[in-house]
Formats: structure tokens, C-alpha cells, sequence
């Protein structure tokens, strides 16, 4: 009797350290890189840009942001005024904002070429015990997830961003139109959230505790 009341003991410690890991506050765990990449240049120079930027891991709050909040380096110099890209839990939030404005449309200026799209790709994403399996977009402003939005197209804030693979993001720069907004067009802007969907993955020392329980109890109901 005592041997089963440990093991199921144990069963439950695992449970509890398992359930414990779902609800715990997801942060990354590492330094982000982030490279912009316009294999069209800019509308008005058409020479590709293909630069990156680390993040240190002290520095995530903070991120790639302008010249004029402070920022410096290499995607940081071709940033608009208070753009900027920072991670706070498991989020990710752009700031971009109109660099051009042919036609009378509002965008960020970045072209992309032969199929391929400006973009930001940023990289080396990892969360500390989760694997990223997917993501929610949304485009509001003050990083919101409802309110105004300065997107006018897409509709759908998610069909700018594609996992490329379980670390890395890609944000397409070349399909936003942004919403006129009053002060006109040099005032356009948008800012985008990217909630990042995780599936804890429980330490090893759990597994190991909820396999100690499970053991016995399956060669018990074997033998009955």
C-alpha cells in the first residue's frame, strides 16, 4: 500500500510540474537577429538591401528601433522615424511606417523582386520551454489586438507574416498600403503584434518523474 501511495505520489508531482509548465509566462530565451532584406531596393533607389542586426538578449525590450529613439546599426540606419522592432514575452512588435508615396498610396517604400518580398526576417527565435508552432497577427494601434488600425491592406494582417521554420519569421514590407491618417501621408503608420503560439516542452526531470509513476501502475493493471 505505502509503495503505491509513492508512486502515485510521484505520478501527481509530475502531473502538477507538467500543468505547472502550461501556464507558466513564455519568454525568449536568446539573442534575435534581424535582417531586412529588399531584393528591389527602394522605390527610389533600386539597389538591394540585404542587412542584419543582433539583438542582445539584455536588449530584446528594446530591439532595433531608429535613429531617433536612440537606435543605431545597420537596419537601424534605414529605418523611418520611430520604426522599430522589440520582443516583450512571447511577442514580437513592428512599427513601420510610409516611405513613399507614389500614386497618392502610402507604403514602406521597400520593393521586393522576382517573386520575392521586402521583408523582415528575423531569426534565432527560441522560447524558453516551448517549441513555436504558430502565430497571431494583428495590426492596431499601440500594438493593440482591437481598436483603429493604420493598415489599409491586406485585410489580414496575418498574410504578411510566414514562419519560415521553428526559429524564424518573415514580415513582408512590400504588400502594406497603409490607412490615411490626419497630418498626412508622412504621418502614415502602422503597428503590427505578432503573438507567437507555443507547445510547452516539460524538462526532462519531469517526464522521468511521471514515468516512475506510471510504471507500476501499468504493470499493475496488466496483471489484474
Amino acid at each position: 500500500m505505502s509503495s503505491i501511495r509513492l508512486r502515485l505520489g510521484q505520478l501527481i508531482g509530475g502531473l502538477f510540474l507538467a500543468l505547472g509548465s502550461l501556464s507558466a509566462q513564455a519568454d525568449f530565451a536568446g539573442d534575435v537577429t534581424v535582417r531586412l532584406v529588399a531584393p528591389g531596393g527602394l522605390a527610389f533607389d533600386t539597389t538591394p538591401i540585404d542587412l542584419s542586426q543582433t539583438v542582445a538578449f539584455a536588449d530584446l525590450a528594446s530591439g532595433v528601433r531608429a535613429a531617433n529613439l536612440g537606435g543605431s546599426g545597420d537596419v537601424s540606419g534605414f529605418m523611418m522615424d520611430d520604426e522599430r522592432v522589440f520582443f516583450s514575452g512571447n511577442s514580437i512588435f513592428i512599427r513601420a511606417a510610409a516611405g513613399d508615396f507614389t500614386g497618392g498610396v502610402s507604403t514602406t517604400g521597400y520593393l521586393g523582386a522576382n517573386g520575392s518580398p521586402a521583408r523582415y526576417e528575423i531569426g534565432g527565435l527560441s522560447i524558453t520551454g516551448q517549441v513555436i508552432t504558430g502565430f497571431t497577427a494583428y495590426a492596431f494601434d499601440g500594438f493593440a489586438t482591437s481598436g483603429f488600425t493604420g493598415l489599409q491592406s491586406p485585410g489580414s494582417p496575418a498574410s504578411l507574416v510566414q514562419l519560415t521554420n521553428a526559429s524564424t519569421l518573415s514580415f513582408d514590407l512590400s504588400s502594406i498600403v497603409f490607412a490615411p491618417r490626419q497630418g498626412g501621408q508622412s504621418g502614415d503608420y502602422a503597428e503590427f503584434r505578432i503573438d507567437l503560439l507555443t507547445t510547452p516542452v516539460p524538462e526532462p526531470a519531469t517526464w522521468l518523474l511521471l514515468a516512475c509513476g506510471l510504471a507500476p501502475l501499468l504493470r499493475r493493471s496488466r496483471r489484474s
